[in-house]
């Protein structure tokens, strides 16, 4: 059961499947870690401030007629298996083969890369489920004037309440162009990491009450477990916090600059998630000393008391001992209260020692 937790944990830090490039020249498509979805889809929402229209399922070729478009279009491409249909859409966008390579390869460092025609961003959701504890996707942005491509693992709950907000007229993100869009999906995303924070605070305070209630064997496991996963979003969110600095510092025309204040509003937040997760691995490590100690306590008292014991017995075996010699001539041997007399004695050794025990608070 160990031996699982600890290699379930090493894949999430590095997902496997990236021997697959091995020797193959830099810029070639091929998808890195796991297939999320049956097949590669395509769908498209064109908006203004008056209209909003979806459209599912496109194939290549309907969703290609979307571009350059004067509406605000966002495509959104979910499921990245399929390399034809990425590396298609890659050069219809004019986007550099690393980009794509970066876009097919789930285990990418979040970056950010800007270009004279677009801006590439790719990062990771993040979420929690009891059993899995934190599990991750990657999300890769393409921003284009009037055009944001958006390429996911897989289908994502996190963006519903950003859809709902689409449908309203006089919501942000229909009365802005599509660089408004771009913050929202980024800061959606980010809001998420303080539900993961919330949730490993949770797994933190009930190994807490564990240790100062019943310590045992398995806490020491689940101490670890939650260093992994702090070790893990330590790893998402500190290369995201350089990708938004590169953002918010250099002058886009991509980006309206009255959108740069929220650029930055979301940076707070990662700010925030960041100081956060560092302060639960101190608590984490304090976690593990304070588990060492209880069991050394424990250890302790377990000697303490077979040590009390030990030395009451060493008297008693004494005198049981001297009257256990084969001699012929005893004293008391032969008197009609030795036997008592004995017991007696004994039992007196044994009251004072209690008593001398108590009185220096060792029992």
């Amino acid at each position: 059961m160990k031996n699982s937790k600890i290699r379930k944990s090493t894949k999430k830090l590095g997902k496997p499947g990236y021997s697959k490039k091995s020797g193959l020249p830099a810029g070639s498509l091929v998808h890195v870690g796991q297939v999320k979805t049956e097949e590669t889809r395509i769908d498209v929402i064109e908006y203004s401030p008056k209209s909003i229209a979806e459209k599912n399922n496109l194939s290549l070729k309907e969703a290609k007629e979307y571009f350059d478009v004067p509406a605000n279009i966002w495509i959104r491409v979910t499921g990245l298996q399929n390399t034809e249909i990425v590396g298609e859409l890659g050069k219809a966008f004019g986007l550099h083969p690393l980009l794509l390579e970066d876009t097919l390869n789930t285990s990418q460092r979040p970056k950010v890369e800007i270009m004279e025609d677009h801006v590439f961003f790719t990062m990771k959701t993040l979420g929690y489920t009891v059993g899995n504890g934190v599990v991750s996707d990657q999300v890769s942005f393409v921003l284009r004037k009037n055009t944001l491509v958006s390429f996911h693992e897989s289908d994502l709950d996190i963006f519903v309440p950003l859809y709902e907000r689409m449908n309203l007229e006089t919501s942000r993100i229909r009365n802005n162009g599509v660089d408004y869009l771009f913050y929202a999906l980024i800061d959606i995303i980010v809001d998420n990491y303080f539900i993961v924070a919330e949730a490993i605070a949770e797994m933190i305070d009930s190994v807490e009450d564990r240790i100062f209630s019943e310590p045992d064997e398995n806490i020491l496991d689940a101490i670890q477990q939650i260093r992994k996963e702090l070790l893990f979003l330590k790893k998402t969110v500190f290369p995201i916090r350089e990708g938004l600095n590169t953002l918010i510092r250099n002058e886009i025309p991509l980006i309206d600059p009255q959108q740069v204040k929220y650029l930055r509003d979301v940076y707070d937040h990662l700010m925030h998630i960041y100081e956060t997760i560092e302060t639960y691995r101190e608590l984490n490590t304090g976690l593990k000393e304070v588990y060492l100690s209880a069991l050394s306590n424990k250890m302790n008292q377990v000697m303490k008391t077979l040590t009390i014991i030990a030395t009451i017995f060493i008297p008693l075996t004494f005198i049981v001992g001297i009257y256990g010699m084969n001699f012929k001539y005893l004293p008391e041997l032969n008197w009609k209260y030795g036997y008592l007399f004995v017991w007696l004695v004994m039992l007196a050794i044994t009251a004072y020692m209690l008593f001398r025990f108590k009185k220096k608070k060792w029992l």
